[in-house]
């Protein structure tokens, strides 16, 4: 039976609401592909987080703590885990001995618990809410993560204060956190330069390039309302733009990398999958081009970023001296 918390620590008709949106992984990509389906997006964004396009964000996090902690670690938590690719890299190449992974949807935690039986992976999966994480109850006792990672996950955290709060008591003394998270303008709100520039990447592509895959021609793109993007997902990037600032209030940050993806992240979507054959390669290494070109000249800012942080010494201090 899936283990589950009390109820005052769920909120029903959000999680419900979650089950419809991200319960059937089969919606996401039900129009066409997304950016980072492209192997040449991955190795592109990679090179920028890892400095090597073959070694993947987490191979380069957990690379980090073996310098300074044996691997496998002891425990590992994974926030907001979907259908849980992250846990499952985890397991795959032994970096921690025993793994927790959380969501708010139940429904998609099946899925990631079906994935995870498929794949042979030892993963314990709870339903749990980023805003009110169970810390106490069983199995989220004080000080026993040695790492804790969010990915794609905590800009849908409303109360980001109260999470980091709960991960520095679950984290051990010198723990590690990893987000790989999109940071930017709360909700989608860009500004109006940066749609102008969605609209003039996608304007050079022909029309073969720019059909979804219900025959659609992509075109003429927007700044969705917030009312929109609510409707969508009440949680939708609800605090983004204060992931890092308030996390460097709480945390000692060991790296930050910023990457790309605030205009191919848009444009790519529901029509990445015309880019996987050779004759679409010059088009898209054109796109990747382009958008790094305008971070490199002060045009655009990047959306999404990479950190890896520490549980500040005082604290670790003060964890220690409470045990």
């Amino acid at each position: 039976m899936p283990h589950r918390h009390t109820s005052r620590d769920i909120d029903h008709q959000l999680a419900e609401h979650l089950d419809s949106v991200w319960g059937d992984p089969a919606t996401w990509v039900a129009n066409g592909l997304q950016w980072m389906h492209l192997p040449m997006v991955s190795d592109y964004m990679h090179a920028q987080i890892s400095g090597d396009p073959c070694v993947t964000p987490l191979e380069w996090f957990f690379s980090v703590v073996q310098t300074q902690h044996p691997i496998p670690v002891g425990r590992a938590l994974v926030l907001g885990c979907g259908q849980g690719h992250v846990e499952r890299q985890i397991a795959k190449y032994g970096w921690a001995r025993e793994i927790l992974a959380t969501d708010l949807s139940a429904k998609v935690l099946e899925v990631a618990r079906a994935n995870a039986a498929a794949a042979g992976a030892s993963i314990k999966y709870v339903q749990a809410d980023m805003n009110c994480l169970p810390v106490g109850h069983p199995g989220f006792e004080l000080g026993s993560f040695d790492v804790v990672l969010g990915v794609s996950c905590v800009h849908h955290c409303a109360d980001l204060e109260h999470l980091y709060a709960s991960i520095l008591k679950l984290l051990a003394p010198s723990g590690w956190l990893f987000l790989d998270e999109y940071v930017g303008p709360d909700r989608f709100q860009y500004p109006n330069s940066q749609v102008r520039l969605m609209n003039q990447l996608l304007d050079i592509l022909p029309e073969r390039l720019r059909k979804t895959m219900d025959d659609r021609i992509k075109g003429n793109l927007w700044r969705p309302s917030v009312k929109e993007v609510v409707e969508v997902d009440p949680s939708e990037a609800i605090r983004s733009c204060d992931i890092l600032p308030l996390l460097d209030r709480h945390f000692d940050i060991h790296e930050h990398r910023p990457y790309g993806g605030a205009l191919l992240r848009v444009v790519l979507a529901d029509i990445a999958q015309n880019f996987k054959d050779k004759a679409s390669e010059a088009y898209l290494h054109s796109l990747l081009q382009a958008e790094d070109d305008l971070f490199r000249a002060g045009r655009l800012q990047r959306d999404l970023a990479c950190v890896i942080a520490r549980v500040p010494t005082a604290a670790s201090t003060s964890s220690t001296g409470d045990h």
